[in-house]
């Protein structure tokens, strides 16, 4: 395992963990109305009765998200890219590289995650507390463009990779 990798998926660990308790420390403090949702202002625009599923539903989906990506860290064949059915034909030396890659796509995209979803969370409880604060669009903006500019450029260089690999293979007769 990569040094970088090993620390953005323990990063990604801490931020899952981080929400839980921003999600717990908030939770007596809530209002009966909490927001669930924001709109492209960054202002909430709709707002439900606080209760466990909405006080802690991102926390939750940012720990399964964090596992899925743990489990597709060492089972890079599961990832469901298109270039994997390919790689898994493939000597073993270009099939390595090419989950090495798929590896770094993933750890990165974990901590992308990691940062936005923690961010909601925050911004969801504080909302809640003060109805003059939301979520700044332009961090939202360049958090999820970000990550997905780095899930394309990734997919893109797994794909050419593989491509370029399987063209310089042999072909069986």
């Amino acid at each position: 395992m990569k040094q970088w990798h090993k620390l953005a998926l323990i990063a990604s660990m801490v931020l899952a963990i981080s929400s839980w308790v921003i999600a717990i420390f908030f939770w007596d403090k809530l209002p009966q109305i909490i927001p669930t949702h924001f709109g492209i202002s960054g202002m909430p625009d709709d707002w439900q009765n606080k209760s466990i599923l909405w006080a802690f539903m991102l926390p939750a989906i940012q720990t399964l998200m964090v596992v899925m990506f743990g489990f597709l860290y060492w089972k890079p064949q599961y990832s469901d890219i298109p270039t994997t059915m390919w790689i898994m034909t493939m000597e073993k030396s270009i099939k390595d590289h090419a989950f090495s890659m798929i590896r770094t796509m993933l750890a990165g995209t974990s901590l992308w995650i990691g940062l936005l979803l923690t961010y909601m969370v925050y911004m969801m409880n504080e909302s809640a507390l003060n109805k003059n604060i939301g979520m700044n669009p332009w961090l939202m903006l360049v958090l999820v463009g970000s990550m997905l500019l780095w899930l394309i450029w990734w997919t893109i260089k797994v794909y050419r990779a593989t491509k370029e690999a399987m063209a310089t293979q042999p072909k069986n007769k």
